[in-house]
């Protein structure tokens, strides 16, 4: 859980703000989980989980020399 640590914007937000990063990221996904529950940001949602984590996969995918990523993630652009 400490993958924030490598993030240079959450360290200049964080040096702003004065408020430390852990605070920082569990308040943007409680944000996050209220505004989804209250309808707002669905769509942002759909999108995220249907197009951008795909896309981020897929040209994972291709900068690896393993073939079984490429046969998981290269054929949801086709069936799309």
């Amino acid at each position: 859980w400490e993958w924030w640590y490598s993030i240079p914007a959450l360290d200049k937000a964080e040096k702003t703000v004065k408020i430390p990063k852990e605070q920082m990221v569990v308040g943007v996904v409680v944000l996050m989980v209220v505004f989804i529950f209250a309808g707002v940001g669905a769509g942002v949602l759909c999108s995220m989980v249907g197009f951008v984590y795909p896309a981020f996969k897929s040209f994972e995918a291709i900068e690896t020399k393993n073939r079984g990523d490429d046969v998981q993630w290269l054929p949801y652009w086709v069936v799309l």
